[in-house]
């Protein structure tokens, strides 16, 4: 019995950490360069495996926290479905392990068998599981650990698919609410309506809505094609990699990495405002702004993130409130002139059915690029692909969750336009002439708006973290104590940049309008076409080639290249006309950032001019003059 137990310890504490170097260098990036570097082909065939396996694999996604709350509430605790996890004891193990060597072996054995199986039970597995039923379970972990000695991978196959299954856990329901989270920005809604009018205004909503929701099927298309247990799609940037080679990445990955920032930056600037409006002005502005950096410091210090479901409902919640709350303040109440650039209410307020008389274009295109910061969330759209059980089900969240984000738009929008008129705002919360309403909805808002900080921070440190400085730099993992001090010293270099761009242009129109025509419009609108399209052409083409099996050497099986023009022609001429508006899209979307980058940049200049924006000023935009 000794021997045994002795024999099961030790198996128990190689696999497990043999897992856990697993799950960091799949978080990480770090299991096989050559991941991203295979023939189309290749992905296809282990795709169309993974997702055979995923169609009949039975097992329900784990309860969201709420819904466990709720079972535990109505008594029904044994019928709560709990996330996977290793047993406590692996677990413990794992923690301790030395998670920087790398990983023996490779991943490109196809599991034939469909069998999936759990280290850890569904249901009871934390009371009723017996010591004798733990050992069964752990059965081909303690047969592995006997050639640990071996160079062979302490992981059987069996063990890897296992690993892989229990990083994917989500339902539909929870990537609702976090794409919900990402996206829903109700803000400059009545904002645009005024610079356009009502007519616009809708069909600048509801186009950019349907293009949206387009635009994230696509990504979701590709990402069924080419993802899978053997070559797992990780990122948005993986995706361009895999369709038109490493500088597709490098684009993608810096594009993603400013994008957050500036998403920072312009955070911080907001909580500046909201706070120096409820303080009413009495202390420095680039002080406040400072004040939330540091704050924000302090909290991405955290290098992990957990349970991001229960932040992502309640976020919504709140959200949702302070808009109710800021509708019925600009009904009951009248605008703030500086707000909105205006020395007093003296007109009457103007509403109109199309573009205002004298709106020149570039405050026009301005418009339009706020409306498309509001629908700008596909930038991390892969990432929550990459986290559900059933990735075939994210339709229905992306499209739950964009039709929401529209029908707010649209109500706060109209009705916002219709209150104010001209003197509507770019920050609604702050424009009512209310201390009690303005004290209450920014209060909360603050909250909301600090906890989206953090997390777009630490998503963009964790970028930065794991392309440069483990790719270029050989940082080591998070998991060690080395790792922390570099990660310490990544977010508060990346908080000093955040708050050098959020204070150089402290005015929100300006900042929503350049980050919508840089970032936000390609992840969302320029790029998905055109990643859609590169693979159609590679499908398209490998139609016409000997089927891959595997044991073929990649590129084997081909008969032409596509330096020969028989290929391309195969690439083109099916379903021709849907790639020719997939390139038109592509083009289209492209020609509205440039015109973009220069509203936006014109917008500002004229803001300075103007004397409404100073930069690393301790006037807040916004602020009445002494």
């Amino acid at each position: 019995m000794g021997h045994g137990t002795g024999t099961y310890n030790a198996g128990l504490d190689a696999t497990a950490a043999e897992l856990m170097r697993y799950r960091e260098q799949y978080r990480d990036g770090a299991i096989d360069s050559s991941i991203n570097a295979q023939p189309v082909e290749v992905y296809l065939y282990y795709a169309r495996h993974e997702r055979t396996r995923e169609n009949t694999d039975t097992r329900p996604a784990p309860d969201a926290p709420w819904v466990a709350l709720g079972k535990r509430l109505r008594g029904r605790a044994d019928d709560i479905i709990p996330v996977p996890r290793m047993h406590p004891v692996a677990s413990k193990a794992a923690r301790t392990a030395d998670t920087s060597a790398p990983i023996n072996g490779g991943w490109r054995a196809i599991r034939e068998t469909g069998t999936v199986h759990e280290l850890t039970s569904m249901k009871g597995h934390s009371k009723n599981t017996s010591s004798d039923n733990t050992e069964e379970t752990l059965t081909d972990s303690t047969q592995c650990s006997k050639s640990a000695s071996t160079p062979d991978p302490l992981l059987t196959d069996q063990e890897r698919e296992t690993t892989y299954r229990l990083l994917r856990v989500a339902s539909w329901q929870v990537i609702f609410y976090l794409i919900t989270t990402d996206m829903l920005g109700w803000f400059t809604a009545s904002k645009t309506f005024a610079q356009i009018g009502y007519g616009p205004g809708v069909l600048v909503y509801t186009g950019f809505f349907l293009f949206a929701f387009a635009g994230g099927q696509m990504l979701w298309r590709v990402y069924m094609n080419v993802d899978s247990e053997e070559f797992p799609v990780r990122s948005y940037a993986d995706l361009g990699e895999r369709t038109y080679g490493p500088p597709a990445k490098f684009l993608l990955n810096s594009l993603q990495a400013l994008q957050l920032m500036f998403n920072v930056g312009m955070f911080i600037v907001l909580q500046g405002q909201a706070l120096a409006q409820i303080i009413n002005f009495r202390f420095c502005y680039v002080v406040l702004n400072v004040f939330f950096a540091l704050a924000g410091m302090l909290i991405t210090q955290i290098r992990t993130i957990r349970n991001m479901a229960w932040f992502s409902t309640v976020n919504v919640f709140i959200n949702l409130t302070i808009m109710l709350i800021t509708a019925v303040g600009v009904g009951l109440y009248d605008p703030v002139p500086g707000q909105s650039g205006h020395r007093d209410l003296s007109e009457p307020i103007k509403l109109f059915g199309w573009v205002p008389p004298g709106t020149d274009w570039h405050t026009q295109v301005a418009a339009c690029l706020l409306a498309v910061f509001s629908y700008g969330g596909a930038m991390i759209f892969v990432e929550f692909i990459a986290e559900m059980r059933r990735p075939a089900d994210f339709w229905k969240a992306a499209l739950c969750a964009q039709f929401l984000c529209y029908a707010t738009y649209m109500f706060f929008g109209l009705f916002g336009y219709s209150m104010q008129g001209q003197y509507s705002a770019i920050l609604p919360t702050v424009n009512i002439a209310n201390i009690v309403l303005q004290g209450v909805t920014n209060i909360i808002g603050m909250f909301c708006v600090f906890a989206t900080m953090s997390l777009y921070a630490h998503i963009g440190c964790k970028l930065i973290y794991r392309v440069i400085l483990r790719g270029y730099f050989r940082a080591p993992p998070l998991t060690t104590r080395r790792g922390g001090v570099y990660w310490a010293a990544t977010v508060l270099v990346y908080y000093c940049l955040a708050w050098a761009l959020g204070s150089a242009i402290p005015n929100i129109n300006d900042i929503n309008v350049i980050i919508g025509a840089v970032c936000a419009l390609q992840f969302t609108f320029t790029f998905p076409p055109l990643l859609l399209l590169g693979h159609w052409m590679q499908v398209d083409a490998a139609a016409g080639d000997i089927p891959w099996e595997p044991g073929m050497e990649p590129y084997s099986n081909r008969v032409d290249a596509w330096g020969d023009w028989s290929r391309w022609k195969r690439s083109m001429v099916r379903w021709w006309f849907f790639k020719l508006l997939l390139l038109v899209q592509f083009l289209a979307s492209l020609t509205l950032a440039g015109l973009g980058i220069y509203s936006g940049v014109r917008t500002a200049r004229q803001s300075y001019s103007l004397g409404a924006t100073t930069a690393y000023s301790c006037r807040a935009p916004g602020q009445p003059l002494p």
